[in-house]
């Protein structure tokens, strides 16, 4: 008895403890965030997991320069001798020493030297990984922004449709519409509500895509307080080369490549050398010594070693470092054309999408609008077909597309043009040259 009632508490609270589990699973899948593009941004760089793992890489670079430019440590030899398969007089030789490795170079310093620039590196590679993320956040969130949007201007039409729909089955009940104009408005509102469900499913996968940049759970609901409007006037603001140039972290870190090699080739030139050994040993000795016999003494001595560079000067390290000195000055050239080539390029298209947009949703769209008004009020009073309704309802729902997708153009230029000037919240690019 007692077995089954602890059996029947154990099954209860584990039942309970699976419930307790998939509710709090639920309830944190149920999240909800309210962020501007600015603040999306900042939870990036704070979350966002690959960026995490790539941060190590400071800590590493650190952990190199803490670490460097420590001697080699000491050696201590043992060694004894006698003469037992000789004349077997008892003779012995022991000797303990300690040898220690020292540079005749500044090799140590350059080395230390050398990893400070490493760290500086490694910082500025994890600034330009945060400005990739950047971008990648930008777009995602350009692009969420004009599916919501698209939501909506189908779901306008959906009611617009639905309206239509109600009215022409009221006046085919007395006669006055055909049951064939309900139907193809029916089938027509079909059609829009279908459109509405694939720009849903596409707003659910963007919304997972942009949660996973974020690194936050899939099934969080984030609200975007920007919106997607364009812009009265025309922007041909322009940057100044030299903040642009000072904000980009490729830039900086073309250019922390250049005091990197100089470290690099100090360092190879300082291993030209070896390093010498001197070497500390005493010495116990007990030989036979005519006329006394046997005899115990002690020795104590220094002792050095000094490599000579005859045929080995470390050539192939200079070279190389040499070689990547060069290959660092062009890197520097090859960067500052890149950046110069993105942001022209990135003013220019935002400047030709603005004026597309711009066109797109003037004149001509409020044309189109006031034309489905007048067609809808006229078929109510019998002046025109459904058809015509259709065909003014289906030319503003194009124009409203594609000023839609002429305005998302301009917003994904736009976050071109950012992402290439670099101005992003929380960018750490003040790396300075050491």
């Amino acid at each position: 008895m007692f077995r089954y009632q602890f059996y029947k508490r154990f099954r209860y609270g584990l039942l309970c403890l699976i419930w307790m589990s998939i509710s709090v699973f639920h309830g944190g899948a149920a999240d909800q965030l309210s962020l501007s593009r600015d603040e999306a941004i900042l939870l990036a760089f704070k979350s966002n997991r690959p960026l995490r793992i790539v941060s190590l890489e400071v800590a590493r670079a650190k952990s190199k320069l803490r670490w460097s430019g420590r001697l080699d440590n000491p050696e201590l030899e043992l060694s004894g001798s006698g003469d037992g398969i000789g004349l077997d007089e008892d003779e012995s030789v022991y000797e303990i020493a300690i040898s220690q490795r020292f540079p005749l170079t500044s090799r140590l310093k350059d080395e230390k030297h050398l990893r400070r620039h490493q760290v500086i590196l490694a910082d500025a590679e994890i600034a330009e990984r945060r400005r990739e993320l950047a971008g990648e956040v930008d777009v995602a969130i350009v692009q969420l922004l004009s599916t919501r949007r698209k939501i909506t201007l189908q779901g306008e039409l959906v009611t617009l449709n639905n309206k239509i729909v109600g009215f022409l089955k009221g006046r085919a009940k007395v006669g006055e519409a055909s049951i064939l104009d309900v139907t193809q408005a029916t089938i027509s509102g079909r059609t829009l509500e279908q459109q509405v469900k694939t720009l849903e499913t596409q707003e659910k996968q963007q919304t997972i895509a942009l949660n996973r940049i974020l690194g936050v759970e899939a099934g969080t609901s984030i609200t975007l307080v920007n919106r997607i409007d364009l812009p009265g006037k025309r922007p041909d603001e322009e940057h100044n080369a030299g903040d642009i140039l000072s904000r980009r972290p490729d830039h900086v870190l073309a250019l922390a490549k250049i005091d990197e090699a100089d470290a690099a080739v100090a360092l190879e030139n300082a291993k030209r050398w070896e390093d010498v050994s001197v070497k500390l040993f005493l010495e116990r000795e007990k030989a036979v010594d005519d006329p006394n016999g046997l005899e115990r003494n002690t020795f104590a001595g220094v002792g050095i070693s000094i490599p000579l560079p005859l045929r080995n000067k470390n050539q192939n390290g200079i070279e190389t470092a040499q070689i990547n000195r060069k290959a660092a000055e062009k890197g520097v050239d090859a960067a500052q054309f890149q950046i110069r080539s993105e942001y022209e390029a990135a003013y220019q298209q935002r400047i030709d999408t603005w004026e597309l947009a711009r066109s797109a949703s003037g004149e001509l769209l409020d044309l189109a609008e006031n034309n489905l008004e007048e067609f809808r009020k006229a078929q109510q009073q019998g002046q025109a077909s459904l058809l015509q309704v259709q065909q003014a309802q289906e030319q503003v729902l194009q124009l409203k597309n594609a000023s839609l997708d002429l305005t998302t153009q301009y917003h994904l230029a736009a976050a071109k043009l950012r992402k290439a000037i670099g101005a992003y919240p929380g960018l750490d690019t003040a790396i300075s040259r050491k």
